[in-house]
C-alpha cells in the first residue's frame, strides 16, 4: 500500500520534475511512511511512498525491470499474485517476494490485457521507458484513488490532490460545477472531478494511455447486471459462500497482522467471522459508540435503522474477538470538522466520515497496518432499503430529492437539471433505460455502483491512509462481483428486505442475530445539530463571499436558528457548509 505520484512532460527531462514530485511525496507521507523513493528516466519523473505488507526488504518503489525498459509506481494490493507468479516465473527472472514485482511482470508481459487478470485493487502507472508511452489504470470498483492533471502536454498524477495542488504556481480554484454537484448530491460526487479545477479523477475499470502529445482514456471493466432470472438461487448462494471464503483467505495475506471495523451488521460481521476461522484468536475489532447511542431516534433516520453497539458486542463475543468500542465525546466535533476537511481533500460527503475518522485512528493507536471493511456489499448485492421503494428509483431527480434539496441561489436550477440529466444518461450509456420498474431499478442500480461506491471507497481510502492504515475490501474480489453481476434483483429484494441473496449465503458462516439484522448503516451522531448550527454560523462568518456563490445564505442562516428543529437532511447540510468553509481555509481555495 503507498502513495503514488509523477510527472511526465515531453519537451524537458525528467529531472527538472525532481523537485515537484518531491513536494507531491511529501504531501503523501501519510499513505507510505516506510520510505520514499523518485525514479528519473527520459521524461518521466514517478514517484511512491510506501507502506510495506510484503517483502519489506525488496519491494521498494518506484520499481524497474532489469533491462530498464519498464517502471511502475503502484498503489495497492493484488490478492492473486502468487498464482499469476507461477504463470509468469518462465517469462520473467523475479527479485522480489511481493505483489508490485508480479503487477510488473504481468503488465510488460500482457500489456493492458493483464488488467483484468488481477484480482485486488489498485492504482497505477507504467512507464516505457522504450517507447516512450505511458500506461494509467484503476481497478474496478476505485477502491484506490487516481487524481491527475493534463495541461499544455505535461501529465502528472498522484494519489491525492493536495499532493498536485501542492505543485500549482498559485492556490488553487474551486471547480464550481464539482462542488454544485457536492451540495446538491454528496454521495454521487466527487467521482469523475476533485474539487480543484483542473484536476481529474481517473473512472474505476479505465485506463489512460499517454504518448507525446496525446492522452487517451479507454474502459477495461465494467458493472453489467441481467434483465432475466437465469440462475437458481440455492445454486448462487451455495457458490456464493465458497467464494466468500476463497476472497476471505486472499484477502489475508499479510506480513502483518489485521483487524477489522465490525458494526454488527451483515456484513462486516460475516467478514469478522470469515477472518477469525483463517486468523485464529485475537483478531482485533472496532466499533463506533458516540455519546447517547443507544437514545437516538432511529424511526425517522433514512439509512441508520438501529444502534450499532449491542449487535457489535454480541457478535464480538460470539465470534472471540479482542472487541473496542470506539467512544466519541461531541465536545471534540469543531476540531475534528477540521480534520476530515483536511483529510478528505474531494470534500466530506457524509457525516459517517467521522465515524471512519475515529476508527482508522483508533487502529493505528492498536498498532494494526490494515483493516478489513464490509464496503461495497451494499452497493453490489441490492443493500440499500430505497431499492425497495418503486417511487425513489423511478428517476435520478427523485433520488436526490430522497436525501433533501439544499437551499441554493435560484440561477443554479438549470444546473441542477442538467445534474439530474446526467446521472441519467450515465445508466443509459451502460445499456440501462429508466421506463419499466425493473429497467428503473437496474439503472438505480448502475448508478449506485457506478458513482456512489467509488465516493464510498474513496473516503474510506482518504480517512484509513491518513493514520497509515489500509483498508482492505473482500466484497471487491473479483470472484464475487462476477458471481454479483449474475444476480436478479427479484434474488436479493425480496418480502421487503435487502440483500436476501447475501444473507442466504451467510447462513451458517456467521451469528444468526447479525445475519438477520436489517441494513443500518454507520452512525452518526444524531445529537450534534446545535453544534452543526453554531459551526455554520461561524463558516458563513468567515467564507460568505465563497459559500454565497452557490446558497443561499439567508435560508441557511434560518436553518442555524436556535430555535428551529433539524431534519436528518438539513443537519448534514450544515456537516456539508461547514467541511466547505475548512477546505476553503484548509487548502486556500479561490472562487471559482
Amino acid at each position: 500500500m503507498c502513495g503514488i505520484a509523477g510527472i511526465v512532460r515531453f519537451d524537458r527531462p525528467a529531472a527538472d520534475s525532481h523537485p515537484a514530485v518531491e513536494l507531491m511525496l511529501n504531501r503523501l507521507r501519510h499513505r507510505g511512511p516506510d520510505s520514499s523513493h523518485v525514479a528519473l528516466n527520459s521524461f518521466a519523473a514517478l514517484g511512491n511512498t510506501r507502506l510495506s505488507f510484503l517483502d519489506r526488504a525488496n519491494g521498494s518503489q518506484p520499481m524497474a525491470s532489469l533491462d530498464g525498459r519498464w517502471h511502475l509506481t503502484y498503489n495497492g494490493e493484488v490478492y492473486n499474485w502468487r498464482e499469476l507468479r507461477e504463470e509468469l516465473r518462465n517469462h520473467w527472472q523475479f527479485r522480489t517476494e511481493c505483489d508490485t514485482e508480479v503487477v510488473l511482470a504481468a503488465l510488460a508481459s500482457w500489456g493492458e490485457s493483464a488488467l483484468p487478470r488481477f484480482n485486488g485493487m489498485f492504482a497505477l502507472f507504467l512507464w516505457d521507458e522504450q517507447t516512450h508511452l505511458g500506461l494509467a489504470a484503476r481497478d474496478r470498483l476505485g477502491v484506490k484513488p487516481f487524481v491527475y492533471s493534463y495541461e499544455r502536454g505535461v501529465f502528472a498524477f498522484a494519489s491525492e490532490a493536495k499532493a498536485l495542488i501542492a505543485t500549482f504556481d498559485s492556490s488553487p480554484r474551486a471547480d464550481a460545477d464539482a462542488v454544485l454537484e457536492y451540495l446538491v448530491a454528496p454521495y454521487f460526487s466527487g467521482v469523475e472531478r476533485p474539487m480543484f479545477e483542473s484536476l481529474r479523477h481517473l473512472l474505476p475499470g479505465q485506463c489512460l494511455h499517454l504518448s507525446r502529445g496525446a492522452l487517451a482514456q479507454s474502459t477495461w471493466w465494467d458493472w453489467q447486471q441481467p434483465d432475466e432470472l437465469r440462475i437458481d438461487r440455492a445454486e448462487l448462494a451455495v457458490s456464493l459462500a465458497g467464494r466468500l471464503q476463497r476472497s476471505m483467505h486472499r484477502t489475508l495475506r499479510s506480513d502483518h497482522p489485521m483487524g477489522a471495523f465490525l458494526s454488527g451488521g451483515l456484513d462486516s460481521t460475516l467478514l469478522t467471522s470469515l477472518a477469525a476461522r483463517f486468523n485464529g484468536a485475537g483478531l482485533q475489532t472496532f466499533a463506533i459508540q458516540f455519546q447517547e447511542q443507544a437514545e437516538f431516534d432511529y424511526d425517522r433516520s433514512l439509512i441508520v435503522r438501529s444502534d450499532d453497539t449491542p449487535y457489535a458486542n454480541t457478535a464480538a463475543q460470539e465470534i472471540g474477538t479482542n472487541h473496542t468500542s470506539v467512544s466519541v465525546n461531541r465536545n471534540g466535533l469543531p476540531d475534528e470538522l477540521r480534520h476530515i476537511a483536511a483529510i478528505n481533500d474531494t470534500l466530506p460527503a457524509w457525516e459517517q466520515e467521522l465515524a471512519q475518522h475515529h476508527l482508522a485512528r483508533a487502529a493505528r493507536a492498536a498498532g494494526l497496518r490494515s483493516v478489513l471493511v464490509g464496503d461495497a456489499a451494499d452497493e453490489t448485492h441490492y443493500g440499500y432499503p430505497f431499492l425497495l421503494d418503486t417511487e425513489v428509483t423511478r428517476a435520478p431527480e427523485n433520488i436526490l430529492q430522497r436525501f433533501g434539496h439544499p437551499p441554493l441561489n435560484r440561477h443554479f436550477d438549470d444546473s441542477c437539471r442538467r445534474l439530474a440529466g446526467h446521472y441519467r444518461e450515465i445508466a443509459e450509456a451502460g445499456g440501462y433505460r429508466w421506463d419499466t420498474s425493473l429497467s428503473c431499478l437496474l439503472a438505480t442500480s448502475y448508478l449506485i455502483v457506478k458513482r456512489w461506491l467509488p465516493r464510498l471507497l474513496q473516503n474510506g481510502d482518504l480517512h484509513t491512509m491518513a493514520f497509515s492504515v489500509e483498508a482492505r475490501v473482500p466484497f471487491a474480489d473479483t470472484e464475487i462481483l462476477e458471481l454479483s453481476q449474475s444476480v436478479h434483483p427479484s434474488l436479493a429484494l425480496q418480502a421487503g428486505s435487502e440483500k436476501n441473496l447475501l444473507r442466504q449465503a451467510a447462513i451458517g458462516l456467521m451469528p444468526e442475530a447479525n445475519r438477520a439484522r436489517p441494513k443500518s448503516a454507520l452512525p452518526k451522531d444524531q445529537r450534534s445539530g446545535s453544534i452543526f448550527k453554531r459551526e455554520c454560523i461561524r463558516a458563513i462568518e468567515a467564507s460568505g463571499d465563497f459559500l454565497g456563490v452557490w446558497l443561499d445564505l439567508r435560508a441557511v442562516n434560518e436553518l442555524c436558528r436556535p430555535e428551529r428543529s433539524l431534519t436528518e437532511s438539513e443537519r448534514a447540510l450544515l456537516f456539508r457548509v461547514v467541511c466547505l468553509h475548512h477546505w476553503r481555509q484548509c487548502y486556500n481555495v479561490r472562487l471559482p
